[in-house]
């Protein structure tokens, strides 16, 4: 997939279209309780104060980034001429963070720029995966950190995603992973896994069975049930 191929342009128009319908109902000061989240996760390994420069992709309406404490905060995602145009989504913002339209595939940083990185739940969106692990390696500081988390399945939730998307049930997320794949990905790419930590199956097989979604249902029929994954991820300081 390229950047303008028609996959990944409609899992931007479906992302676009979830964001256009919550407008008015979403409550953004979910994004406080994931960097809170993300702050207790990474202690020991990361300290962050006013010049820790931050890199978040894919940051939606306004980012985790939102609530870490620094003044060198950046954020790219595709759909950020919208969100910007979004006058709920825009006041909430830290006036701190520079926003910019763009893909994690070419970001437009120099070299050893970001101490810290963050992507949350974002690698299934993108065209290539691959490109966007070397980006952030290529613009993170050597000794800096990378906050990853995303949903992973087991193999046969893998072989039912794989023969949905023939018919492109899942519209917004054009790959799926397994955790071994998504460390393979990571190490030969030139990262170190430091930390490892994963909510398990049961705990989301069992919300999508309380879920009203017929989509949800649909999962936990076939077993499709994803798993929340969280690596932290290190460039070696001598790198």
């Amino acid at each position: 997939m390229n950047d303008s191929s028609p996959r990944w342009k409609l899992a931007q128009s479906y992302e676009k279209n979830w964001w256009s319908e919550r407008e008015n109902s979403i409550d953004l000061t979910y994004l406080k309780h994931y960097a809170n989240e993300l702050m207790q996760e990474v202690n020991g390994y990361v300290e962050f104060n006013s010049d820790t420069s931050i890199l978040e992709i894919g940051s939606g309406a306004a980012g985790i980034l939102t609530f870490l404490p620094s003044n060198d905060k950046h954020a790219i995602d595709p759909l950020e001429d919208y969100f910007s145009s979004i006058e709920r989504y825009s006041s909430f913002r830290d006036k701190q963070v520079q926003y910019q339209t763009g893909v994690g595939e070419h970001l437009p940083y120099q070299d050893r720029y970001f101490d810290f990185i963050i992507i949350d739940n974002v690698l299934d969106h993108c065209n290539s995966p691959e490109d966007v692990v070397k980006e952030m390696y290529r613009v993170l500081k050597p000794g800096g950190h990378v906050y990853f988390r995303q949903h992973t399945y087991h193999l046969w939730g893998k072989i039912v995603r794989e023969l949905l998307e023939l018919v492109q049930v899942d519209k917004g997320h054009p790959h799926t992973f397994l955790k071994s794949y998504l460390e393979q990905l990571v190490r030969r790419n030139g990262f170190t896994i430091i930390k490892k930590k994963s909510r398990g199956y049961y705990s989301t097989w069992k919300s999508e069975l309380q879920s009203p979604r017929l989509i949800d249902k649909l999962k936990v029929l076939l077993f499709a049930t994803r798993d929340k994954t969280l690596y932290i991820l290190n460039k070696q300081p001598n790198i």
